[in-house]
């Protein structure tokens, strides 16, 4: 069951990924490939390297929001479903795997990691599988805080700031109250196709509750805020490489963390084609010296720079998790004492 889960996982990101080449290729194709190399051919590739350096610094501190959740979940603490053997290298590989899920409808795929962590140190999947709840809830609490640099500026994106507030202000109060979110999910039960679903979901409300408390919100908020300000500079970096193209580091923050956010509420894949769109028309609108070619070029090469980096990364790192475990090299999943720990 855990391999189908996986299995269903990674097909999802293929399919991501084929989304991604084919938006590409048809936004390409649609403002002129000529232009793009052109605007390319006099590109800073400096910036491009700044901006992946700030995007893996980026994912360092996503990283440690990783750790913090499952330090305030104990999964390194003695005892059976526990993952006391767990070191920061193998951590570290089943986080960065993760991101090859980022291609997935809001990155809900990065789920992976709580597949792998059962697979590996036989901690239960419900135990890790709200960590994903709070990085995404976090991620947009800090996304709308960076908007606010310039949406009181350009108030039509008002409601997009204020859609995602109310969802994760909405997300808060039920997941974090185990008493309400249960009511509800016993309530789901009683839905045709949904209830299945709202019944396995009742496990998840313990880690859920500890993870949304107000303090840990904060800190991981703190967090998300730091990490989206490093790719927020790194477009920044990216649209000052193009030659006659002048935008503030506002402007650049303003532009990214709205049209990600607008990506996220589309629910596609990675974003795909809502993010890319709405940064590319923003640019040419809001950014001055750009051109239709200009704003095209640096929106892929910061996607390139931010969600492809950590999907080819992510890539690899899961590559080496799998070939690991399939050689019998993968901590509790094999045999021994550490698999025979976990109840089943």
């Amino acid at each position: 069951m855990l391999r189908g889960r996986m299995s269903s996982l990674i097909r999802r990101a293929l399919i991501g990924v084929v989304l991604g080449v084919l938006v590409y290729l048809g936004a390409v194709l649609y403002v002129d490939a000529a232009a793009m190399g052109a605007a390319l051919a006099e590109f800073d590739g400096r910036a491009a390297a700044a901006a992946l350096g700030l995007s893996a610094l980026n994912y360092l501190l996503r990283f440690w929001k990783w750790e913090l959740c499952l330090g305030w979940l104990k999964i390194r603490a003695p005892g059976p479903g526990n993952a006391p053997g767990l070191g920061i290298g193998r951590s570290l590989a089943i986080y960065l795997a993760g991101l090859s899920m980022s291609v997935t409808p809001g990155k809900v795929g990065e789920v992976l990691r709580s597949a792998l962590l059962k697979s590996s140190d036989g901690v239960p999947f419900s135990r890790t599988a709200p960590v994903v709840i709070a990085d995404r809830l976090t991620d947009l609490v800090a996304l709308v805080v960076l908007s606010m640099v310039g949406v009181m500026q350009f108030q039509e994106y008002l409601p997009v700031v204020a859609v995602t507030l109310a969802l994760v202000i909405g997300g808060v109060v039920v997941l974090g109250s185990p008493r309400l979110c249960l009511g509800l999910l016993r309530w789901l039960e009683r839905a045709p196709v949904i209830g299945k679903f709202a019944a396995k979901a009742e496990l998840l409300v313990e880690s859920s509750a500890v993870l949304l408390r107000l303090r840990h919100l904060a800190i991981l908020s703190a967090l998300s805020v730091v990490g989206w300000g490093l790719e927020c500079a790194g477009f920044w970096l990216i649209l000052r490489g193009f030659a006659g193209v002048e935008a503030s580091l506002g402007l650049c923050t303003f532009l990214w963390s709205t049209t990600t956010l607008i990506g996220a509420l589309s629910f596609l894949p990675g974003g795909l084609g809502a993010t890319e769109g709405s940064l590319a028309v923003l640019v040419i609108r809001l950014a001055s010296g750009a051109t239709q070619a200009t704003a095209l070029a640096s929106t892929l090469l910061i996607r390139l720079c931010t969600l492809w980096f950590g999907v080819a990364v992510g890539g690899v790192c899961l590559a080496g998790l799998l070939l690991r475990q399939g050689r019998g090299e993968g901590g509790a999943s094999g045999e021994g004492e550490g698999a025979q720990a976990v109840p089943r």
